[in-house]
């Protein structure tokens, strides 16, 4: 008797669309992120300008809450209602203090209205990259300068393609193991087929999340794919300043090193104070 599970059918779901294990484990699974301490960038840069803040693509309250936990007033949005719900979990475990500058929302970042202005909005570990079209870029950038007051600072986080990776035919392989937070079961994420298009700089990754318990049965299995849109880093420059930002800096770490090719692009921008 087969222990595996029947091979899943229809349509396989993109990243976060639905509960999971994928969204069950995400906090495990990402414990640190590609170029250094994300939060603590974000967290200085938010003290600078005095807040308010907002984040885009908040997904669990990975940054958010630690950027509550300073003191800022934090408005996390998402699209996927089962991040949310992990997100608005933990804060309401939080300190009545923290838990009042600490605000949930569903939206899409590409057309959204929140009835205030920002000092800082961010969009952390590549979260930019899942718009896949560049009118969605657009349509996002020019969304978020709206809900920035004047001199407010954007910063965009995204990977510098590493070539060879994103020829038509590269493979690239991954696997990660982690505990899952409730049933402590083994949960393993494997790259397990890729697909560049770069015409269109699109690469979708299917991702296999398994549940294994102690004697290496399979409990569950997920599919999802992960689609991302990489952006040159001067491509990236002229859709800023063609929604209406400023240069400020651009980094290849969180610890704001200079730009060097296949780390990551670290934009950070700002809506003049003259418009």
């Amino acid at each position: 008797m087969s222990l595996e599970p029947p091979a899943p059918t229809g349509p396989v779901p993109r990243f976060y669309a639905a509960a999971g294990l994928q969204t069950e484990c995400y906090d495990a699974l990402h414990t640190s992120v590609a170029g250094g301490d994300d939060v603590a960038f974000l967290r200085d840069l938010a003290l600078e300008t005095g807040g308010p803040v907002l984040e885009l693509g908040a997904g669990t309250g990975r940054v958010a809450i630690p950027l509550a936990e300073a003191g800022l007033a934090v408005v996390g949005l998402d699209r996927s209602p089962a991040m949310l719900r992990i997100a608005d979990a933990k804060r309401r475990a939080l300190p009545p203090v923290v838990r009042r500058r600490l605000r949930f929302v569903e939206g899409d970042m590409t057309a959204f209205r929140l009835g205030r202005r920002f000092g800082l909005a961010f969009a952390a570990f590549r979260v930019f990259m899942s718009l896949t079209e560049p009118d969605a870029q657009r349509s996002a950038l020019a969304t978020i300068r709206r809900h920035l007051r004047p001199g407010g600072l954007l910063v965009l986080d995204l990977f510098d393609p590493r070539l060879p990776y994103l020829e038509p035919g590269a493979t690239m392989t991954e696997t990660i193991e982690v505990r899952h937070p409730e049933t402590g079961r083994r949960v393993r994420r494997e790259a397990i087929e890729r697909t560049n298009d770069p015409v269109d700089q699109r690469v979708t990754i299917r991702f296999r999340f398994t549940e294994l318990d102690d004697e290496d049965a399979v409990v569950r299995e997920e599919d999802e794919d992960l689609v991302l849109r990489w952006t040159y880093r001067y491509e990236l420059w002229h859709l800023l300043e063609l929604a209406g930002f400023e240069r400020l800096a651009e980094y290849s770490d969180y610890d704001r090193s200079a730009p060097r090719y296949a780390g990551e692009i670290i934009a950070v921008a700002r809506r003049p104070a003259r418009r």
